[in-house]
């Protein structure tokens, strides 16, 4: 495979794998993308990785709220099937990041974080945008400019997203969180910032998330590295009644029947992390008929998050899970050319 890996014109790495002491040589975040070139249209390992702080965690309204912070960096944004780079700012003092679990299982949840810090007199208000990268699954975060060093306040809002609880009589409702942080610029800057070897930056593939080893078979909890574990999809193998395994869109789909409710359980490559936010239907051809289902969102203490809906099977019946909307979650570099299409695959049920 042809190298997709260089360096910015002008810049010699001399510093070897980390970061420590050497960011002197480059003068931007943005330098640091350029050592990936020709970036293939699926995962890749990215050219870096970046350390993060774990600055509090609490639970209320039932929710488990982590917030975190690294060095700011830039993204992509997507909007239906294109995505748009969001350049970090001078101002900008660090990437701030939610990750909300549901507290029994510890699994992620979907959902919408608004994010209050009073600030001169007024107050930072920002939503979050929910986000995909190796490290940290799916979370929520964005590039912000705090006030100077010291203890913060912030006032944290968790918003249901439309996902359904498979158990009726269980709702997620709006919850609240209020918190304190200890904001020291100098510990942000730092924190590790590790160049991965040249011959794996760019090459399809993924860096372990925080609290690595759990692969697709994370139990949902727990702590890893000093940080909130990162939730993953459960093994096909965990799934009751599963009727097959697909891949479209660049993820990896487990369809399975748990009593009549049909499951799509789609999930990335190599980490297994769940891709939320995205449109999903189901055709069911029968013999002399044919009817397609929007899968909804949901979520199960057991399984996670998924994509479902109650059908009523006889047997023999050919489904075709398509992705009609890809995933609508911003993305971190390694992620940004993948989850973009749109597609579908069939598989038929035993009789």
């Amino acid at each position: 495979m042809q190298r997709r890996t260089a360096l910015r014109s002008g810049l010699t790495l001399v510093c070897g794998a980390s970061l420590s002491g050497c960011l002197g040589a480059l003068e931007s975040d943005s330098a640091w993308r350029d050592l990936v070139v020709d970036r293939p249209e699926e995962v890749y390992v990215p050219p870096e990785i970046h350390g993060m702080a774990t600055w509090t965690s609490v639970n209320a309204d039932g929710y488990d709220l982590t917030l975190l912070a690294s060095r700011p960096h830039g993204f992509w944004t997507v909007t239906g099937t294109e995505t748009n780079q969001v350049a970090m700012r001078e101002a900008h003092s660090v990437h701030l990041m939610a990750a909300v679990r549901e507290p029994t299982s510890g699994r992620y949840l979907p959902a919408e974080v608004r994010v209050s810090i009073p600030r001169d007199g007024e107050s930072l208000d920002r939503t979050l945008w929910p986000m995909l990268s190796q490290r940290m699954g799916p979370h929520h975060g964005d590039n912000v400019a705090l006030p100077g060093p010291g203890t913060h306040a912030a006032t944290v809002r968790v918003l249901p997203s439309g996902v359904r609880h498979r158990d009726p009589s269980t709702r997620f409702d709006p919850g609240v969180h209020d918190v304190e942080f200890e904001y020291d610029p100098a510990a942000i800057e730092a924190l590790e910032r590790t160049v991965l070897d040249e011959d794996r930056r760019g090459e399809p593939g993924a860096v372990e998330p925080m609290g690595h080893g759990r692969g697709e078979h994370a139990g949902g909890g727990g702590h890893g590295e000093g940080h909130p574990a990162v939730p993953t999809a459960p093994p096909a193998e965990a799934f009751p009644s599963r009727l097959g395994t697909g891949h479209v869109c660049g993820c990896r789909v487990v369809v399975a029947l748990d009593g009549n409710h049909l499951i799509a359980s789609m999930r990335t490559p190599y980490n297994g992390f769940p891709t939320p936010f995205a449109s999903l239907s189901a055709r069911i051809d029968r013999a002399g008929s044919s009817e397609t289902r929007p899968l909804f969102e949901s979520f199960d203490p057991e399984i996670g998050h998924h994509y479902g809906a109650p059908v009523e099977f006889a047997g023999g019946e050919r489904v075709t899970i398509a992705v009609e909307t890809p995933p609508q979650v911003a993305r971190h570099e390694g992620y940004e050319t993948a989850f973009l299409d749109r597609g579908e695959f069939s598989l038929r049920l035993p009789r």
